[in-house]
């Protein structure tokens, strides 16, 4: 839909759309794609995020989805040029020397991100921004897979010291140098992204054949690192999405929607709960919540936004506390 209109007036166009909620051709929802490492991926490409995933409020634009939460975007009248989501795609499923259970949201944005400016993951999702200009095939694979690199490190390595340990002992990376407030490149979590993009990544990832940080033995070099990470990256996500039930469901209307959380977890003041329609627009958001015996629970009043109520029909949810995430569905039935 961007090459066909304007560019000029395309922001304009854009915000109309996502006010109107209007669909543009081709623009049906993202399905999940899963590759033959495993990884399955649902590439919402910018056809679909203009088309229904984005919401102006006060000025101001905004992507909305139960998987990406609500992130801001530049909303001026620049040429962003999006990544192809084929490319994207090409570059995922190219992954190989392991087999995984991981899955992934993958958002190709129509323009930057307008906190980090630039592509970025967030857990389980993969946020690319637009280039100013064409963006070539090796790029696209480059950034995709350092981004993927990022998610396989917090679905498989976060949360366990001991895989943490192993890694920088093989990588021979001191701690008290290569922390979290060391340059970009002096950054654990960024040499990891990279030596999973170097060992892993298809031929167009690594058409640089270096990594990002060049004071550092290339990854191939380093005698069992590729079998260490192959290692973890095997079977299921040791961190992601946490159990989660809502009662009653069916509602009318009122349901309490419970996360359960690991011991020691503390939720800091409470929860978050979106509620989203199946278009996946955000519906309601509540925050707080009430401990409860192993995690935390927040009440939906089958209320919007506004105080009204909602119709009658399945709705999606997203409730996160203590750095952590579930994710349902309920039905309400007035």
């Amino acid at each position: 839909m961007m090459a066909s209109r304007g560019r000029t007036n395309g922001w304009l166009a854009l915000t109309a759309l996502a006010l109107l909620g209007s669909a543009a051709p081709g623009a049906r929802a993202a399905a999940p794609q899963r590759f033959a490492n495993g990884i399955e991926a649902t590439i919402h490409g910018p056809q679909e995020i203009e088309a229904s995933l984005l919401v102006e409020r006060d000025g101001r634009l905004f992507l909305e989805h139960p998987a990406a939460g609500s992130v801001e975007l530049e909303a001026g009248g620049k040429a962003w040029q999006p990544f192809a989501p084929a490319a994207v795609a090409a570059a995922l499923g190219a992954m190989s020397g392991f087999v995984t259970d991981v899955g992934v949201d993958v958002f190709v944005l129509p323009a930057p991100p307008k906190l980090a400016g630039s592509s970025y993951a967030n857990r389980g999702t993969i946020f690319l921004a637009p280039a100013s200009g064409p963006v070539a095939e090796e790029t696209v694979a480059y950034i995709t897979v350092h981004e993927m690199g990022h998610v396989l490190t917090w679905a498989f390595i976060d949360g366990q010291p001991g895989r943490w340990d192993a890694y920088l002992a093989l990588r021979g990376l001191d701690p008290a140098v290569h922390g979290p407030g060391a340059p970009h490149a002096e950054r654990p979590r960024e040499i990891l992204a990279e030596d999973l993009r170097f060992l892993f990544g298809g031929r167009l990832a690594n058409f640089s054949g270096s990594i990002e940080n060049h004071d550092l033995v290339l990854p191939d070099q380093v005698t069992g690192l590729r079998e260490l990470l192959a290692g973890y990256l095997t079977g299921r996500a040791v961190a992601g999405l946490v159990a989660s039930s809502a009662w009653p469901n069916p509602c009318n209307p009122l349901t309490t929607i419970a996360m359960e959380l690991p011991a020691g977890a503390r939720t800091d003041g409470g929860a978050e709960l979106r509620i989203y329609d199946l278009r996946g627009a955000l519906v309601r958001t509540v925050r707080g919540g009430t401990a409860t015996n192993g995690g935390v629970a927040v009440q939906w009043r089958g209320d919007n936004e506004h105080g009204g109520a909602a119709a009658s029909g399945r709705y999606l949810y997203v409730i996160r506390a203590a750095g952590l995430a579930a994710r349902g569905s309920v039905m309400l039935v007035r």
